[in-house]
């Protein structure tokens, strides 16, 4: 089954994503509130749903106000305030209209991947629902309230076991694409949880490549589909990898330079990708979206008990994902983890796409409450507050709603 967030243009529209391996404190809402069950991993357990708004590059704070969309279009700061100029400017590092070839090419000139590191964070471990003042369309994680620090409310859970001096396996998902870059970083449990002790912290990267993997277990990452990656080294030093996802184009008049066509997006993509198992920005192998990006980061030498954050800079918003995990880095033997099996697909064996009614025949299943988790084959899902809900598909390329802060799905 296919499941991918509606993509806009908008640069108020939402991503979504999180860390995945290890599994998050982000990741533990039960029932969640959208937790997009058996299809994508990135809000397993309502883990998307912390990130942070309004954030741009050099500004002193994020600006969380969700009413306002972010900064709502404009700089997040004034020059005066800090509002500093792009670091990351070659095209080679770039994700979003790499070449400068759309009508406007500064729009996304301040957001957080044009200089790693520098845009700022309300909170490490990401903020629920990305800032205050939500709106019906804006996701809450379940048993939480809007602006909720992850590093202040969310429980620690049992870590995650990392030999000292060697590597470790780490894994994200992304359900919506705005593009960028992500890092990894520790910060000791003995400090101040803060972002100033994550990037002091960032872990640098083991192998050249990324890969896929395209299930939910924990184990057989070797076996996994090697990806094109670029990593980034940002003025002080710390290692960042480059989303590998790349954006279908518009057109290849707008976009002459462009990445080669693959079978979802024919006109090409906004960077050679190296592989062809996505669409539009999003990935879905073999007929589902049950991925992970995965990398492997050297593990430092010191024992100890750590929290690790993933920091996803958008370079397409202005908008900083943050998850947090517990580690504990050992001298002794480290287990292999436990297998997990991946859960079935649901059916909709009483459907039929394009006779029926997607709004009151297309869920193909219901969470505890009654309300709707996933839609049948070509309908859109949408998250509201008021209750989910399944509606028609549409053409490749267009998208049934364009109202800022809701969640759309398509199967």
């Amino acid at each position: 089954m296919k499941f991918a967030i509606a993509f806009s243009l908008f640069i108020e529209a939402t991503a979504h994503g999180s860390m995945t391996h290890p599994r998050p404190r982000n990741a533990m809402s039960s029932p969640g509130t959208g937790p997009s069950t058996g299809s994508d991993l990135s809000c397993e357990g309502d883990a998307c749903y912390w990130y942070q708004v309004g954030c741009m590059i050099g500004c002193p704070t994020c600006q969380l106000d969700l009413d306002h969309k972010g900064c709502g279009g404009t700089n997040c700061c004034s020059k005066s305030e800090g509002l500093m100029e792009p670091t990351n400017n070659d095209p080679e590092f770039r994700t979003w209209d790499p070449h400068s070839q759309s009508k406007n090419p500064d729009e996304h000139k301040y957001n957080p991947w044009r200089a790693p590191g520098k845009a700022p964070v309300a909170d490490p471990c990401g903020v629920a629902s990305g800032g205050t003042n939500p709106g019906t369309y804006a996701a809450i994680p379940q048993g939480y309230k809007a602006g909720d620090k992850g590093s202040e409310v969310l429980p620690e859970q049992k870590p995650t076991l990392w030999k000292a001096g060697t590597t470790a396996w780490v894994g994200w998902g992304l359900s919506a694409q705005h593009a960028g870059g992500y890092s990894y970083r520790l910060c000791p449990k003995d400090s101040t949880i803060s972002e100033t002790c994550f990037q002091s912290n960032t872990l640098t990267f083991a192998t050249a490549n990324s890969s896929i993997h395209f299930d939910n277990s924990t184990t057989h990452f070797e076996a996994d589909k090697k990806i094109i990656t670029r990593t980034y080294v940002a003025p002080d030093g710390t290692q960042w990898r480059t989303n590998p996802v790349p954006v279908c184009i518009s057109s290849t008049s707008q976009y002459p330079i462009h990445g080669s066509p693959t079978p979802d997006c024919p006109t090409g993509t906004m960077f050679e990708a190296g592989f062809t198992e996505f669409t539009q920005g999003f990935l879905v192998p073999g007929g589902k979206n049950r991925f992970s990006v995965m990398d492997k980061v050297n593990v430092p030498k010191k024992v100890g008990s750590y929290v690790l954050s993933w920091r996803w800079d958008c370079e397409a918003a202005d908008q900083v994902w943050t998850s947090c995990a517990d580690i504990e880095i050992t001298d002794e033997p480290v287990p292999a983890p436990a297998p997990t099996p991946t859960p079935p697909d649901g059916t909709c064996p009483n459907f039929k796409p394009g006779v029926d009614s997607c709004s009151t025949k297309g869920c193909m299943t219901r969470d505890e409450s009654g309300s709707c988790r996933e839609c049948c084959e070509g309908c859109w899902w949408i998250y509201s507050s008021e209750g989910n809900m399944c509606v028609e598909g549409h053409k490749t390329g267009e998208h049934p709603f364009h109202t800022h802060g809701e969640h759309l799905f398509h199967v």
